[in-house]
């Protein structure tokens, strides 16, 4: 989200093996973790467009990635993905076939194109966390965003809020885990987005970092973090993320991933920031162009890793209304990243306000979730209210509601083909089905 704001809505992915397939596992990497969403807008027809890869699975590929937000606890990955059986995880969704005999939650995505899932919590509510991510702790995931108060529209940092589920579709409201500082970088008037949380894996403790910014975006931009001893507590804010000489991060949209012993903060246009072994600060700062595709810049970046392969998603920099966002590769989280195209099927790539446009998302996580029968890859994007229009950009973010849908993998392409209404995730076998 720069100052141009979030690009709308990055379409639901999820990243399955064999999308409605067999459910055979691939040869595994021992990693784990998926995500899920979906839904179709009467008349869009929600077939792919040219040039988007088929549906289906990508054969022998491995689990999810260390990246994906799962903790140590509960048998995850100690690097933040969520746990893989020992036997390797499948790729996209599987088939129901041998998929009841795992046991697990099942949850239930639906919401129509036009849209969104408006997802209720445990109380009724709307939940209201957007922009931010998912973390899995032993067999529960946290999802964190921004809470976005109903009364004013101004958009001013109100707080991080967090609701916490077992199969990704019921949520129970844990509130504000980072409220409004009374002055500083968080404080009254300031902007405040794109809270990520990780596991530290050095010292297990739990990290938030996000993005702050003055009301204009321009003034003054930078990435802060705050820090808690368990994933769903009160987190301390600790100010902005420096190196060793004092210098800030200072970007826009961001995420924060780990990847074995290693984490790092990945911001809009190109950046990768390696973290120090505590977290608290930066060692380095790489900058990739290609991950910018024809967009000159990229927002809302999401990271993740599927097999050998790492996926840097990204929205083209278009305000607060959806556009086709893109993908970029590599073989290391610290590149060369090469650009791939988009993820969702884009029959006139010069056309920003069709109903395409990534599923009328914009991308924000994509969650690995690993069962007994497979992985399956969710991706979420947030459907921002009033995307395609300028006129009141950015305003009434309490109606955003979700994108939620399983990424179709083809060799190492990933692709969102179809926009799926109504499916299930069953987080127990780790497939998906409609």
């Amino acid at each position: 989200m720069n100052f141009v704001r979030r690009s709308a809505l990055v379409g639901c992915w999820l990243l399955s093996f064999v999308a409605c397939g067999s459910g055979s596992s691939g040869p595994g990497d021992n990693q784990g973790g998926s995500l899920a969403g979906g839904g179709r807008l009467s008349g869009s027809g929600g077939a792919a467009a040219a040039g988007a890869p088929a549906q289906g699975g990508a054969a022998n590929r491995a689990g999810a990635s260390s990246l994906g937000g799962a903790s140590a606890e509960g048998g995850a990955s100690p690097s933040g993905g969520a746990g893989a059986s020992s036997a390797g995880a499948s790729g996209a969704g599987a088939s129901s076939a041998g998929a009841s005999s795992c046991s697990g939650p099942v949850g239930t995505m639906s919401g129509a194109l036009a849209t969104g899932i408006n997802f209720l919590d445990t109380d009724g509510q709307p939940v209201d966390a957007h922009g931010g991510g998912i973390i899995q702790v032993g067999g529960t995931f946290y999802l964190h965003g921004e809470y976005f108060s109903p009364t004013t529209t101004d958009n001013y940092f109100n707080g991080f809020a967090m609701y916490s589920s077992k199969d990704m579709a019921t949520w129970k409201n844990e509130g504000i885990i980072l409220p409004q500082q009374a002055s500083g970088e968080l404080g009254p008037k300031r902007a405040g987005e794109r809270p990520h949380v990780i596991k530290c894996p050095s010292s297990g403790e739990f990290v938030l970092y996000a993005h702050a910014a003055s009301a204009d975006y321009q003034t003054d931009k930078e990435i802060v973090f705050a820090t808690s001893v368990t994933v769903n507590g009160k987190y301390a804010y600790q100010g902005p993320l420096k190196n060793a000489s004092g210098t800030t991060a200072a970007h826009s949209d961001m995420t924060a991933i780990t990847d074995g012993d290693n984490a790092y903060v990945i911001t809009e246009s190109g950046h990768v920031y390696t973290l120090a072994k505590d977290c608290h600060s930066w060692l380095s700062d790489k900058t990739y162009p290609a991950v910018n595709g024809n967009s000159g810049g990229v927002e809302a970046p999401t990271v993740f890793k599927a097999g050998s392969t790492y996926y840097w998603l990204g929205s083209s920099k278009t305000g607060w209304r959806a556009n086709n966002n893109f993908y970029s590769t590599a073989s290391a989280i610290t590149g060369p990243w090469t650009y791939q195209g988009y993820i969702a099927p884009v029959t006139d790539p010069s056309n920003e306000i069709s109903d395409q446009r990534t599923w009328l998302s914009q991308t924000t996580w994509v969650m690995p979730i690993t069962g007994c029968k497979g992985t399956t890859y969710v991706y979420w994007g947030d459907h921002w209210d009033g995307t395609a229009s300028t006129a009141a950009p950015g305003k009434h973010n309490n109606l955003t509601t979700f994108v939620f849908q399983p990424l179709v993998f083809t060799g190492t392409k990933i692709a969102m083909p179809t926009y799926f209404a109504n499916w299930k995730l069953d987080v127990g076998a780790g497939t998906w089905s409609q």
